[in-house]
């Protein structure tokens, strides 16, 4: 059963796509997009800071974000923050397409455009935003639809996020070609978290799974004990964003961060 919020989000989505031209913008290898799998790091942790100002379960997280001051605050911490995440949703996050521009204008790490994909024609506008990599979420998809989507952000020159939460579709990924492989610890469906999800996950897959993949940890990340169990499994790439969002002294929030994984010696 699908949730409201993703019933709203959807029907919103498609009446949408009347106003996005559908040209395809040029592409191919003078591309000028920064590449998400050249940022990140191997041999130590990767944290892809989000943006966003409100979620369907919390509500508003930061009325007063300013996503341009944001992004210039999340460059300065680029030892472990190798990728930014921009919500443009409006119904439920309360973003905006034009905030792509406003976090570019602050940063030189890749922009994620995180939204709900559903045709080419929002692929060929995440391009022409200035997007580096989009989100596409495998249980909205399908099969048929998901690579369909993942051939054409290839050609359009986007790196491409593949969202997953169960086995299935996680090989499905994997049979893509897809990089960068998300395992969401939030079931969309219920809207509830279980941190030990992406660990239960891990234990099915076969043993060379993440071999020469990107795996990112995505949902309920906090705790850095908890960023270092999943490193020492594999996992080096985590998207957090209510944590730092919701951070009324976010370069304090930041440096905290940093010391603590230095601490570690994850970064």
């Amino acid at each position: 059963m699908v949730s409201k919020f993703l019933k709203d989000i959807l029907i919103a989505k498609k009446k949408g796509l009347k106003e996005i031209k559908s040209s395809a913008p040029e592409a191919g290898p003078d591309s000028n997009k920064k590449k998400f799998t050249d940022s990140i790091s191997p041999g130590r942790v990767n944290i892809i800071a989000e943006i966003k100002k409100a979620s369907p379960s919390r509500g508003i997280i930061n009325g007063d974000l300013d996503v341009s001051e944001t992004a210039k605050t999340y460059d300065k911490y680029k030892s472990f923050i190798s990728g930014l995440s921009v919500l443009t949703e409006e119904l439920y996050f309360k973003g905006k397409k034009t905030d792509i521009a406003l976090a570019k204008a602050g940063t030189g790490l890749p922009i994620l455009r995180k939204d709900f994909m559903i045709s080419k024609k929002q692929i060929h506008e995440s391009a022409g935003l200035g997007a580096d990599c989009i989100l596409l979420i495998s249980s909205l998809l399908g099969h048929n639809k998901l690579k369909t989507l993942y051939e054409s952000a290839m050609e359009t020159g986007l790196d491409v996020l593949v969202e997953t939460h169960h086995i299935q579709e996680f090989m499905m990924a994997l049979d893509l070609g897809a990089d960068i492989i998300g395992i969401n610890n939030r079931d969309l469906k219920k809207m509830q978290v279980d941190n030990n999800h992406i660990i239960d996950l891990l234990g099915e897959l076969p043993a060379d799974a993440l071999d020469d993949k990107i795996i990112i940890c995505e949902s309920g990340v906090e705790d850095i004990d908890y960023i270092e169990r999943l490193y020492e499994m594999g996992v080096n790439t985590f998207l957090i964003g209510t944590h730092f969002m919701r951070s009324r002294e976010l370069d304090d929030t930041l440096l905290e961060f940093e010391n603590g994984l230095k601490e570690r010696d994850l970064i």
